[in-house]
C-alpha cells in the first residue's frame, strides 16, 4: 500500500538569463497558474537560488505522493510543460525530489516549519553509500544535530530520505544568512566535526547551495 503521508517536493526551474526578477516572475506566471490549481496541492513556496539568481526554486506541499504523481502524469502538466518552455529556452526543470513529512523525527512538521522561515536555506542533496543510511542517520543525530542546535547562525533543520531513492537525502538547514553558513560556520571546528562524522557515509562529495527570498504564495503547512 502506498504511503499517503504529506510530501514535500523540491523543484528547480533554470530560467533564461534576463535583467530583472520581475521579468522572470512574469514569464513563469502562466505556468504557476496551472500548477497552483492542481488537485491535492496544499501549499506553494517560491524563492530563488542564491548561487544563480536566474534559477527559481519552488517547494510544493502535496497531500500525498500519489497527488504529485497524478499532476505530473496529467494533461495539466503537459500544458504546464508547454507554456514554461519559452522562459527556460531549452533548459530542463528538476522536479524528481520528493520527501515525506512524518509525525515524529527530523522530518516532521515542526522541523520543516522552522526551516521554511529561513532567510537562507542550505540545500544539501546527499547521496549516501549503499547500506549506509542507518549509520548516516545515527551519526547525524549524534554529531550534527547538537552542533546545529547550538550554532548561533542556525535556526533549524529538516532531513528526509528522497522517495525516488531512500539512499539519497534531502537536507535543508535554516541559516540566518548565507554568510552565517559559509563565512562563520564553515570556519569553526564544529563544521570539520560534522564532515568527519559523516564522510564515511557520503557516496560522493556534497556541494550545497542556498534558497533565498523564499515566500509562501499559496496555502499553508
Amino acid at each position: 500500500m502506498a504511503d499517503q503521508s504529506q510530501v514535500l517536493q523540491l523543484i528547480m526551474i533554470p530560467h533564461r538569463p534576463v535583467h530583472t526578477d520581475v521579468e522572470i516572475n512574469n514569464d513563469l506566471a502562466p505556468a504557476f497558474d496551472i500548477i497552483q490549481r492542481a488537485k491535492g496541492l496544499q501549499a506553494v513556496w517560491r524563492g530563488r537560488k542564491h548561487e544563480d539568481r536566474h534559477t527559481q526554486v519552488a517547494l510544493l506541499l502535496w497531500e500525498s505522493l500519489d497527488a504529485s504523481h497524478a499532476f505530473f502524469t496529467s494533461s495539466e502538466y503537459t500544458e504546464f510543460h508547454k507554456v514554461i518552455q519559452p522562459a527556460m529556452n531549452g533548459r530542463k526543470i528538476q522536479w524528481q525530489n520528493h520527501a515525506s513529512i512524518k509525525s515524529l523525527g527530523l522530518n516532521d512538521k515542526p522541523h520543516l516549519a522552522k526551516t521554511l522561515r529561513s532567510p537562507a536555506i542550505e540545500v544539501a542533496l546527499t547521496k549516501v553509500v549503499e547500506g549506509g543510511v542507518k549509520g548516516y542517520y545515527s551519526q547525524f543525530q549524534m554529531i550534527v544535530v547538537p552542533i546545529l542546535d547550538n550554532d548561533p547562525g542556525c535556526d533549524g533543520h529538516f532531513i528526509s530520505p528522497l522517495l525516488e531513492n531512500p539512499q539519497d537525502q534531502l537536507l535543508l538547514i535554516n541559516w540566518k544568512s548565507v554568510d552565517a553558513h559559509h563565512e562563520d560556520f564553515e570556519k569553526r571546528p564544529t563544521f570539520k566535526a560534522c564532515i568527519e562524522g559523516l564522510k564515511d557515509y557520503y557516496a560522493e562529495f556534497v556541494i550545497p547551495w542556498h534558497i533565498v527570498g523564499l515566500k509562501l504564495v499559496q496555502g499553508s503547512l
